[in-house]
C-alpha cells in the first residue's frame, strides 16, 4: 500500500508541497509486503529531503511475483484472449495514465531530478508507446504456405514468449519501461518488473492503473529492490523465459552470462556514444539547437546523448562560439520549476564521477571553453548540480571522446572530408544513435547508411515516433523496442506441419521373415 506524508519545501526559486511516498511491492494485483520487512529510501537529487520509501525485496519476493506472472500466463487468462480484447484493456489503462499524466511527471521529475516540462513529455510519450502497442495486437499474424502441395499444409505462427522478466534504469523509469512493457503485454506475455531502487514510483503507480483498467492480476508485478537481491535472482530464475534490460554496458554483459545457464532469450539496450556530425551545408541556426538540446536532455544522462560533435573545420570556430554562447544561458534549477533546462545528477557519487571526467578531459589537454563546475548557487547547494560543459579541441584517444560520461558534457572535434567524419562517428565500441547536419540529400543518405548505428538522426535529434524500431549495434546491445520489431521480441515462433488426407506409409508395411 502507499501512505503519505506531508512536509513543506522552501527555496528561493521553488515553493511547494511534496508528499513523502511510501510503497509496498506490487504483486498479483495487490500491494505485498517485502519478506526483508525493508524499505529504500529516496532522497531527492536536487533539495536532499525524501521523496519516496520502496520496499527491499528480495530473492524470496521475486520468485512469489515470478510465481503469480507463471501462472497467469499458463492459464491462457491472458495469452489466449483475442487480441482486440487485449488491445482494448491496454488502451484504457493508456487512457487512465494520461489522466494522471501531471501526478506521473511531478513523480519522475523528483526522482530522477529531471526538468518537469521533460517529465510530462516522457508521460505523454508513455501513453502514445501503449496506444501504438495496442494496436499491435490486431495485427499479430502468422503464415500459411498452401503451396507444398494438394495434401500438405504449413502454418507459422507466433505465441508469446511466456514471462518476461524487466530490468529498466534511473535515467527515464516511465519511457524505457513502456518501451518494454505494453508491447509483451500485445503479444501475450505476463511481466515481472524490477524498475530502479532510485526511481520505482511511476513503476509503481502504472501497475496499479493497470489493475483499475482491468487487466488480469498477475500480468503485471513489480518488485522493488537493488539489483543484487533482485536483478540477479530475475537473470537466473528458471522460469523466466525473457530478459529485457535497459543500462549500462558492463551489467548487459553480466546479464547476458547469467541468462545463457537457462538460455533465455535477451533484449539488451545498452550504453552509447554518439556523435552529432555537422557539414558546413547545414541549417547552422537548427544545428547549434539540436547540438545543444542532445547534449543538456534530461541532463545527458541519456544513452543517445549527442556527446561528441563533430563539426567540418571551415565553420567550426564560429560554430562553437555561438553554441558556448547559447550554453551561458541553459537554466540549472529545480526539477519542478518550469523554467529549469538542465536539473539535479541522479546522486553524489555520479556528479562525483561527472566532475571526474571534466578533471581527465582538462588533464588530457582537452580545452574547456565553457562549464566543468558544480553549481550550488541560487538554493541548489543541497542538489547534485553541473553547469553545460563543452570541450574544444578534442582528439580521439582522449578518454572524454570514448567514454560514456552520462552528463551534460559535449566534446568537439573537426574533420575536413566526408570520410573523416565518418570514420570518427565510427570510432566507438558504441553504436546506439548518431546524428548528422546537412542540407544535401545526397550526402545526408550516403552518410546515415554508413554510420554505424541503430538510428540516424537527420537534421534532428532525439526525435522519433513508436513506430521506429530502437536498439543498438556493437556493445550498445541486442534487439529492438518499439516498432513491429519491438512486438516481436516477445513472441516465439512455431512451425506446424499439417498432412492433409491419407498418409502413405514410406516404412514396409510387413516385416520380413514374419509369420
Amino acid at each position: 500500500m502507499k501512505v503519505g506524508i506531508f512536509f513543506e519545501l522552501s527555496s528561493n526559486r521553488l515553493q511547494e508541497w511534496i508528499m513523502a511516498r511510501r510503497y509496498e511491492l506490487f504483486v498479483d494485483g495487490k500491494w505485498t509486503a517485502a519478506s526483508t520487512g525493508q524499505f529504500i529510501d529516496r532522497v531527492s537529487p536536487a533539495h536532499g529531503e525524501i521523496l519516496a520509501s520502496f520496499s527491499a525485496g528480495s530473492a524470496e519476493d521475486l520468485s512469489n511475483a515470478v510465481s503469480a506472472a507463471r501462472a497467469r500466463f499458463d492459464d491462457g487468462s491472458w495469452s489466449r484472449l483475442p487480441g482486440a480484447t487485449r488491445a482494448t484493456l491496454i488502451n484504457k489503462w493508456a487512457s487512465l495514465i494520461e489522466r494522471d499524466l501531471e501526478k506521473l511527471a511531478k513523480i519522475e521529475a523528483e526522482e530522477v531530478g529531471k526538468p518537469i516540462r521533460y517529465a510530462r513529455a516522457e508521460v505523454a510519450g508513455s501513453v502514445d508507446l501503449a496506444r501504438y502497442a495496442a494496436s499491435l495486437a490486431w495485427q499479430l499474424s502468422g503464415n500459411a504456405f498452401t503451396n507444398l502441395g494438394e495434401d500438405k499444409l504449413g502454418l507459422v505462427t507466433r505465441e508469446a514468449r511466456g514471462v518476461v522478466g524487466m530490468i529498466v534504469p534511473w535515467n527515464f523509469p516511465l519511457v524505457t519501461l513502456f518501451q518494454k512493457l505494453p508491447f509483451a503485454l500485445a503479444a501475450g506475455c505476463t511481466t515481472v518488473i524490477k524498475p530502479s531502487e532510485l526511481t520505482s514510483g511511476t513503476a509503481l503507480e502504472v501497475a496499479a492503473l493497470a489493475k483499475e483498467a482491468g487487466i488480469p492480476d498477475g500480468v503485471i508485478n513489480v518488485v522493488t529492490g537493488t539489483g543484487q537481491a533482485v536483478g540477479e535472482a530475475m537473470s537466473t530464475h528458471r522460469d523466466v523465459d525473457m530478459i529485457s534490460f535497459t543500462g549500462s554496458t558492463v551489467v548487459g554483459k553480466q546479464i547476458a552470462k547469467n541468462a545463457a545457464d537457462t538460455v533465455k532469450h535477451v533484449a539488451l539496450e545498452l550504453g552509447g556514444k554518439a556523435a552529432n556530425v555537422v557539414f558546413a551545408d547545414a541549417d547552422l541556426d537548427a544545428a547549434l539547437d539540436g547540438v545543444l538540446f542532445g547534449t543538456i536532455l534530461n541532463q545527458g544522462e541519456e544513452c543517445v546523448a549527442g556527446t561528441r560533435l563533430l563539426i567540418e573545420e571551415s565553420v567550426a570556430d564560429a560554430f562553437v562560439q555561438k553554441l558556448v554562447e547559447r550554453a551561458k544561458k541553459v537554466v540549472v534549477g529545480l526539477p519542478l520549476d518550469d523554467k529549469t533546462d538542465v536539473g539535479a545528477l541522479i546522486h553524489e557519487q555520479h556528479m562525483n564521477k561527472v566532475l571526474e571526467y571534466i578533471r581527465i578531459g582538462k588533464e588530457e589537454g582537452a580545452h574547456l571553453a565553457v562549464g566543468g563546475n558544480r553549481v550550488t548557487a541560487n538554493g541548489l547547494d543541497k542538489g547534485f548540480f553541473v553547469d553545460t560543459t563543452i570541450f574544444t579541441n578534442v582528439t580521439p584517444q582522449m578518454r572524454v571522446f570514448r567514454e560514456e560520461i552520462f552528463g551534460p558534457v559535449l566534446t568537439v572535434t573537426t574533420f575536413k572530408t566526408v570520410e573523416e567524419a565518418v570514420a570518427l562517428a565510427n570510432d566507438t565500441n558504441y553504436g546506439l544513435g548518431n546524428g548528422l547536419w546537412t542540407k544535401d540529400i545526397d550526402k545526408a543518405i550516403a552518410v546515415s547508411q554508413r554510420l554505424r548505428s541503430g538510428t540516424v538522426f537527420v537534421n534532428t535529434y532525439l526525435e522519433s515516433a513508436p513506430q521506429m524500431p530502437f536498439g543498438g549495434f556493437k556493445e550498445s546491445g541486442v534487439g529492438r523496442e518499439n516498432g513491429i520489431d519491438g512486438l516481436m521480441e516477445y513472441t516465439e515462433v512455431k512451425s506446424t506441419f499439417v498432412k492433409l488426407g491419407k498418409r502413405v506409409p514410406v516404412l514396409p508395411t510387413t516385416i520380413a521373415g514374419s509369420h
